[in-house]
């Protein structure tokens, strides 16, 4: 590793970090947990933009305003003890958990494909993924106003990309792998919509286009990216399932989305040695 790539690691770590203190903002701030169920049965809504990012960090519990040092990524939390400075409420270890996982999975990337075309889009799903995940499995909803951002940010960088590299055919294959991977579940949830939630939809919406993109050139490998992210997260699903009965009991929900988000995004990172292996 030259000095060049010590300096852009150390740097992108830091960097992963702030985003993830960041990331852990979205993940506090915006659900709103309602009084009664809406007209689609959860007991979750999100709140708008403007209050999401408007106003200081403070204490869930005692509206303290949180300072500078209050805010170091990961340090903080471990100087605090993982504690309200003034009230000593607890501060939830998902908080520092979320600030390491960002930068790690970011250098997993940048380790596994370089600095090649399919980075933008692995990166461009950390924060963005890991908010919805955390907040999948603490309401129950895959909350839509991180979902459609992310798809149009992600479309857009893909047509970047595209053009920089001379292929705008891998766009062809973003479409495709909306085709297979959002088909089958909007398929599943038109015919049990009692069995799976329309954010489902949405998410692998976006999962697809960027799993479809991240195949390269061929129809062929989109299709089987995108057919294995869905078996890959099925697998995953059906053991966190497992987990969560022994566990919580036969009445244990489970969300799909973390399990596919993993499975996505691994296939997207796994998708050059997948693709070379099927040709």
């Amino acid at each position: 590793m030259s000095p060049r790539d010590i300096v852009l690691l150390v740097f992108g770590i830091l960097a992963g970090a702030c985003i993830g203190s960041f990331t852990n903002v979205v993940i506090h701030r915006l659900p709103r947990p309602l009084d009664e169920p809406n007209e689609f049965g959860d007991f979750w809504e999100t709140n708008p933009w403007r209050t999401v990012l408007g106003g200081d960090s403070a204490c869930a519990e005692c509206g303290r305003k949180l300072t500078a040092l209050d805010l170091i990524p990961v340090l903080s939390w471990l100087a605090l003890r993982g504690r309200c400075r003034d009230c000593g409420s607890r501060i939830p270890a998902y908080h520092p958990f979320v600030e390491l996982l960002v930068p790690a999975l970011g250098v997993l990337a940048w380790w596994q494909v370089g600095w090649g075309w399919r980075l933008p889009l692995l990166w461009l799903l950390i924060p963005a993924g890991v908010a919805i995940a955390v907040i999948d499995l603490h309401t129950f909803i895959v909350p839509t106003r991180i979902v459609w951002p992310t798809f149009f940010v992600t479309v857009a960088a893909a047509v970047v990309v595209a053009l920089v590299i001379g292929e705008p055919r891998y766009l062809l294959n973003g479409l495709f792998g909306i085709l297979c991977l959002a088909g089958p579940l909007f398929v599943i949830w038109f015919v049990l919509p009692r069995g799976m939630g329309f954010g489902d939809v949405r998410l692998v919406t976006l999962l697809g286009w960027c799993v479809g993109f991240s195949s390269g050139r061929s129809y062929g490998n989109a299709a089987s990216l995108s057919f294995l992210t869905l078996g890959a997260a099925a697998v995953l699903g059906l053991i966190i399932g497992i987990g969560a009965l022994g566990a919580r009991g036969r009445n244990a929900k489970v969300p799909f989305g973390p399990s596919l988000l993993l499975a996505g995004w691994t296939v997207m990172l796994m998708a050059p040695r997948i693709t070379e292996a099927l040709t």
